[in-house]
């Protein structure tokens, strides 16, 4: 993004990063907004700022203070206008990503009252632009850039295509040959071959336009290293304030992440590079399906990562099952707690990720270039009752009426205690007997075709799919519910789809919601974070506030499965109703707090595959040193 010159102050300087306060500031729960200063093109210059430094010291100094320090950082996606935060002025409103950090911060104050007290949010901003323009780049001005940076050969293919559509235009008024079969074959074929290379050139220039393969690359070489860059300042920062402790014996700064969209991509990708690659316990061997391998949850030397939860990321599907093309599987089992967020209707996902990235992703099937956040729950038992509604809201892997008070589905016995997925077998092409987990028999990228059959394809010997560690929320039907007007009863509105209550969405559906997305209506994509305004535009649908979906999300990210479903069960919620999810104060038995949890998702019309290890240490209590082999 082009900016116009400053005058810049004496605490002002060119930094890579700067860091700011979210307002309202509080010292009981810090909260900043970190931006990278890249621009948004090479030539621009980058702004002057204030030193980093002493905000840096300000947060590390807080952290080193708490007995259970904590920090959280959010991270936006694609598309994301940098915008502005509420201020006290009653007509000013919260916008762009700045509008999203301080309603997590604020939601995160109000409704998260078991949180840490050494909890810490920083929102992560990395240059991103958005579609129709922003700042000193708008929408004519990147039109502009796009046709001053269109290259020579491009242009060149321009000027033949549109000089051969003229010399024949010229050749049929002047030539009495024009009218011959020849002619008019010849005429044809030049037509087409020049209508193929303008429509060849004109797909490059919308690509460019629309940013997306822009936003990859400044994700990828701004976006990653200046988040890393932050934590090995925070890294530096605290090990300065604390020159007489021993980190290695004290509690380290538990680090979460949120990541929406390409922000999930930012998370993993920083975790790779921030992860000691010399650690013993993640070398192993070069098999592989190594079951040797356990890699540490800690980074640098005082973080210690905690949990992940990933919002329609941005990502290839295969990194939730096993293969040696899984690249990220390093990173995301080396978090204690791993969560997914994920529709079938996201449209920004399943059109210009899957478009854009068809060319480059090493696939040789259409299910190979689907996204993370397009993957689905779908209980097994609807597939026998071949219908395409769905039948069961909540955990759809948790049987709540059990003697037991709520037993997981499909899983067996492990010999060290607690249970795991079972193992279902099927006939390889060689004739012998192989096992795939039952786990991925719940999700779905295709509408027949359940994860499990493509980590057939893919298995390595001995190798668990990595899938087994997220606890899924499959949001495709979620809504909520809007007051009715006039003594008329409330009604439900679908924040991501129209909650059509099927098991999969026909083509028709999607060309529904394309159209939602561009008008406004249904945003498809991030209407898990939608804050309803106070007071609604002349013209525009009223929608409203995504309650439960935020609470899920910033609840999980900072409390944790276990505080937060006790949290539940306490009638700790966003100051409403949970519905029919009797809940009762202060339960000792943890499956009843599961119970409501799964009651809470089933009023809203999320399906939730839960984790056998969220089970195990959550519910059980049975944490075992092997846990995380063979992932």
């Amino acid at each position: 993004m082009s900016h116009p010159t400053q005058a810049k102050t004496a605490t002002e300087g060119r930094y890579l990063l700067s860091v700011e306060d979210i307002p309202p500031v509080s010292s009981a729960f810090p909260a900043y907004f970190v931006g990278s200063t890249a621009p948004n093109n090479v030539e621009d210059g980058i702004i002057p700022v204030k030193n980093p430094d002493e905000k840096i010291r300000e947060i590390a100094a807080f952290l080193c203070a708490q007995s259970q320090p904590e920090l959280l950082i959010a991270i936006h996606g694609y598309n994301t206008a940098l915008g502005e935060f509420a201020t006290d002025d009653p007509t000013s409103q919260r916008r762009g990503v700045r509008g999203w950090y301080q309603d997590i911060r604020n939601h995160i104050n109000e409704h998260c009252d078991r949180r840490s007290a050494g909890l810490v949010l920083i929102g992560y901003r990395w240059p991103s632009e958005e579609i129709k323009g922003g700042g000193n780049d708008s929408f004519a001005r990147k039109i502009r850039y796009a046709q001053q940076s269109l290259p020579i050969f491009l242009r060149v293919i321009l000027a033949l295509a549109f000089a051969a559509l003229g010399g024949l235009v010229m050749a049929a008024f002047a030539d009495k040959a024009s009218g011959s079969m020849g002619f008019s074959i010849f005429g044809v074929s030049l037509i087409v071959l020049a209508t193929v290379l303008v429509s060849f050139v004109l797909t490059l220039f919308l690509l460019r336009v629309v940013g997306y393969l822009r936003d990859s690359y400044r994700a990828s070489n701004y976006g990653v290293p200046d988040l890393v860059e932050l934590i090995r300042q925070l890294n530096k920062a605290v090990l300065a304030a604390t020159p007489h402790e021993n980190w290695s014996e004290r509690q380290h700064i538990k680090l979460s992440f949120i990541g929406h969209s390409m922000g999930g991509f930012v998370v993993t990708d920083t975790v790779r590079i921030l992860s000691n690659v010399f650690d013993q316990r993640s070398i192993g061997n070069l098999g592989t399906g190594n079951a040797a391998k356990t890699p540490s949850a800690e980074i640098g030397s005082v973080f210690s990562l905690g949990r992940l939860v990933l919002v329609s990321p941005d990502i290839p599907a295969e990194t939730i099952i096993s293969g040696r093309a899984n690249f990220l599987s390093s990173s995301l089992r080396r978090f204690e707690e791993t969560y997914l967020f994920s529709n079938e209707g996201d449209m920004a996902l399943r059109m210009a990720s899957t478009s854009a990235n068809y060319a480059s992703f090493p696939a040789k099937t259409r299910e190979g270039g689907y996204r993370l956040g397009n993957v689905v729950v779908r209980s097994p038992q609807e597939k026998i009752a071949k219908t395409n509604r769905v039948t069961q809201y909540g955990i759809v892997n948790f049987n709540a009426y059990t003697v037991e008070g709520g037993q997981l589905l499909d899983v067996q016995q492990r010999s060290q205690g607690g249970i795991e997925p079972k193992q279902l077998s099927y006939l390889k092409t060689d004739g012998s007997e192989g096992f795939v987990s039952s786990f991925l028999s719940y999700l779905y990228i295709l509408r027949d075709k359940p994860l499990s059959r493509r980590q057939q394809d893919i298995l390595e010997p001995d190798q668990k799919p990595i899938a087994e560690l997220f606890t899924v929320f499959d949001c495709t039907d979620y809504y909520e519910l809007l007051p009715g007007a006039h003594g008329k009863a409330k009604q439900k509105v679908g924040l991501l789809t129209y909650a059509l209550e099927k098991r999969s969405l026909s083509f028709w559906n999607y060309v529904r919601l394309v159209v939602a997305l561009f008008n406004g209506t249904i945003d498809s994509h991030g209407g898990y974070f939608y804050t309803a305004p106070e007071h609604s535009a002349p013209g525009k649908p009223v929608r409203p506030d995504a309650r439960v979906a935020k609470q899920l999300i910033y609840g999980l990210a900072c409390l944790g499965f276990k505080s937060f479903i006790h949290s539940l069960s306490a009638g700790e919620s966003s100051g409403e109703s949970l519905g029919k999810a009797g809940l009762v104060a202060n339960r000792a038995d943890p499956r009843a707090s599961l119970r409501d949890l799964s009651q809470l998702c089933a009023d809203r019309h999320i399906q939730v595959l839960l984790a056998a290890e969220r089970y195990n240490h959550d519910i059980l209590g049975i944490v075992t040193p092997s846990d995380r082999n063979g992932y």
